[in-house]
């Protein structure tokens, strides 16, 4: 075997001087680019469209666009040559992860290296193919003998000879193995014994084949990825989006892909997987700054009860309500009652003027065709109204105010133009310019109303919706007639100064497109959600709405579960009545050693049980004192002793954000120093050493935890849940910190499950 390890190093040497002789081309060749498009850009300016006889104005014109058009192929050229250097540099110290033999026909061995992209030599043979081409699915569902892989046209028989797999670094083989299966069991876990990053690492060569038919399954439109911490599921979810990008780069722009995350924090996290793959990276957002994309000029209010869902499983009925799926049913119903008379309607007015009234509008409204929805009726209303801004441009001119001020404004021009004509034919022309101009400029507010649809009350129009629901909606709901005022009283409020809530924001824009053919900003072909139990059905309903023919995938692990709202998943029926919904579970846990797994495991029930990796590592421990304050010591000890290995990521998580300012403010100054507190998903995880309350801490993992002040305050049924996640995000060493004789969720664990 040293004998072929020496061989595949030499290989592997080969193939990185290959790399580096593309690159050192493509330098060569961004320079020209760089060069060529600055002077282009210079000559941009100097283009001049030539007047004169027709034919020289459409030559000039001609030649201008085809100016154009080849700056615009440099530019994408120049992106292009951006975007594959940095896909070199990813390969450059690993090139690839694995290889295959096989024989086709009778055709004689070939060996294909798999790497994160494709790269060939000057003769054009694959040295390294990409891992989503689809000869690469040998090897993650391949086996050894007779076996195949499948295009979108033909399907191909072969017989596989070898599945190899690496571990490179720094252009050195670490790790080399012949397995048969998608990946050998202890390479997998040499890869996740490795230390964690402030960032999620690209995973593409420990894909297993329940990973891998997700991230391959073409077929599927609808996708729901159900898994359990530490499963693999974001990383199988972002695996996917690249697999699409490559499968559908002739015509897939990477802006037509939606990528929702939890929060800003957890969005920075996952931020490089993409790009470690070889594709750019897909704009990450929030549902928040989604929404804030789509009502620019609202204010979408910050969650504040975020946290407080989070600890008590549970959000206000009102909120709940809003986040399902009855109001979006019943908002089709009220649009249905409102299309005869039309929505509520606001005067036209300039300056306390009325020019339009709302009366009017109604009457023009009802003459337009009743076979049509409203905001097609809208529509022609809009069109009326502004051949009616015309008509008052002429009314509105014949009035002394505007010759007056016309007069004015001509006397200004020829005072400021002293060597202007003054003929009369030309004074007459100047005259009625400036007139036009003037009257332009007073009606441009009320055009712009009239091009904005704002001669609809929108606002008035979503209270009166509210107050619409039926009060058997809200009794069904658990609320009376008195929250529900207050509740409205609220929105009132906020409406005022142009805030909305997420969930009223979701219903509102909904409204909207109902009241008026609403235009949406952002276009998408494939839509995917991370951490779905977090995203309730009203706003995939939504997206639904907006993005009726995209792809869907949502991903997500219902034992994290925090929000007492309706699941996408108990309304999968409701949501997608007409569309087949694919659905996969990821049950084995990849990040957390079996001795934290099974600590953790105590917190769900029987059924949400999960199953294991064979990584081992030592007991959680759990430190137990008299009083927080020796609590503290221990804490602040351990934490001393853990900066000593500087290659391991370390988070302290409390229950709380004021647990978690209250124990930053009791930690010595020297660690205060080291200790980055995080409170907000703003932040962004910039030392190895962090202070985050838990309902940040989601998604993410650490190679060590400590679980602060685990003792009265984790005693419901939502607090097992909260436990758990904390407990999951620890990939190596588990330590729990609780205060003796204070009853706590930890009495229920199996002693022989921990260490003290």
């Amino acid at each position: 075997m040293n004998q072929e390890r020496q061989k595949e190093q030499q290989h592997v040497d080969q193939t990185i001087a290959l790399i580096d002789k593309e690159a050192t081309l493509l330098k060569q060749q961004q320079q020209l680019l760089t060069g060529q498009l600055q002077d282009q850009l210079q000559g941009v300016g100097e283009q001049r469209i030539r007047g004169g006889d027709e034919e020289a104005f459409y030559e000039s014109v001609l030649e201008y666009r085809q100016y154009e058009e080849e700056l615009l192929l440099k530019y994408h050229t120049a992106d292009s040559v951006e975007k594959r250097l940095k896909t070199l540099q990813t390969m450059n110290g690993n090139p690839y992860f694995a290889r295959i033999d096989f024989t086709e026909d009778t055709a004689a061995k070939e060996t294909l290296y798999l790497g994160i992209s494709s790269l060939r030599d000057h003769a054009e043979n694959a040295i390294v193919i990409d891992w989503r081409a689809p000869i690469a699915n040998l090897y993650y569902e391949g086996e050894l003998g007779p076996t195949y892989y499948e295009t979108d046209t033909e399907r191909y028989e072969v017989d596989l000879l070898l599945k190899r797999q690496f571990k490179i670094q720094g252009g050195q083989i670490t790790s080399m193995v012949d397995t048969t299966d998608v990946i050998n069991d202890e390479f997998l876990l040499e890869i996740l014994d490795e230390a964690s990053s402030s960032q999620m690492k690209n995973i593409v060569s420990t894909i297993q084949q329940a990973q891998n038919q997700i991230i391959r399954d073409t077929h599927s439109k609808i996708m729901l990825i159900e898994g359990i911490a530490g499963s693999g599921k974001t990383s199988a979810l972002l695996q996917r989006i690249a697999f699409l990008l490559y499968r559908h780069r002739k015509w897939l722009k990477d802006d037509q892909v939606l990528l929702f995350s939890p929060n800003h924090l957890f969005s920075d996290y996952i931020s490089m997987v993409l790009p470690s793959l070889g594709e750019s990276e897909v704009p990450t957002r929030t549902f928040r700054s989604f929404m804030q994309q789509l009502l620019p000029t609202f204010t979408i209010n910050q969650e504040a009860a975020q946290e407080e869902v989070f600890l008590t499983g549970a959000e206000s009925r009102t909120q709940r309500l809003k986040s399902g799926l009855s109001l979006i049913h019943f908002s089709h119903r009220y649009l249905q009652a409102i299309t005869e008379l039309g929505p509520l309607f606001r005067d036209l007015k300039i300056k306390g003027k009325t020019y339009i009234t709302a009366s009017q509008m109604r009457h023009w409204y009802k003459e337009t065709n009743s076979q049509l929805p409203l905001y097609q009726r809208t529509q022609l209303l809009q069109t009326k109204l502004l051949k009616k801004a015309g008509g008052l441009h002429k009314d509105e001119g014949k009035k002394q105010w505007v010759k007056e001020l016309t007069e004015e404004r001509l006397q200004e021009y020829y005072a400021d133009h002293p060597n202007a004509d003054d003929s009369e034919k030309s004074e007459r022309r100047l005259r009625n310019q400036i007139r036009k101009a003037v009257l332009n400029r007073y009606f441009r507010p009320v055009v712009r109303a009239i091009e904005e649809f704002r001669f609809i009350n929108f606002s008035k129009q979503y209270l009166h919706f509210l107050k619409s629901v039926p009060s058997t909606l809200l009794s069904k709901a658990g609320i009376s007639s008195e929250a529900w005022s207050t509740a409205n009283a609220k929105v009132r409020s906020d409406l005022k100064i142009r805030h909305l809530d997420q969930e009223d924001a979701v219903l509102f824009f909904l409204l909207c497109r109902g009241l008026y053919p609403a235009d949406v900003p952002l276009k998408a072909r494939f839509i995917f959600v991370d951490e779905m139990q977090d995203f309730p059905p009203a706003q995939v309903a939504l997206l639904r709405s907006l993005y009726p023919k995209a792809g869907l995938t949502l991903c997500g692990d219902l034992n994290q579960k925090v929000f007492g709202n309706e699941t996408i998943v108990s309304n999968l029926e409701d949501l997608f009545s007409e569309e087949e919904v694919t659905r996969y579970q990821l049950t084995t846990s990849y990040r957390s050693t079996k001795e934290i797994t099974d600590f953790a495991n105590q917190f769900l029930s029987q059924e949400d049980q999960v199953e294991l990796t064979a990584r081992t590592g030592d007991l959680p421990l759990v430190v137990t004192s008299p009083s927080i304050q020796e609590n503290l010591t221990k804490l602040t000890s351990s934490l001393t002793k853990a900066q000593e290995d500087r290659f391991w990521r370390t988070a302290i998580i409390c229950k709380t954000k004021e647990e978690c300012r209250k124990l930053y403010d009791n930690l010595p100054a020297e660690l205060q120093e080291k200790v980055q507190l995080i409170v907000s998903e703003d932040d962004f995880m910039k030392r190895p050493l962090i202070l985050i309350p838990a309902f940040l801490a989601k998604g993410l993992e650490f190679d060590r935890v400590f679980a602060w002040n685990i003792s009265e305050n984790f005693t419901t049924a939502q607090d097992r849940l909260i436990l758990y996640t904390i407990c999951t995000r620890a990939m190596h060493e588990l330590t729990l910190f609780t205060q003796a004789g204070e009853p706590s969720l930890l009495d229920q664990a199996n002693s022989a499950s921990f260490r003290n």
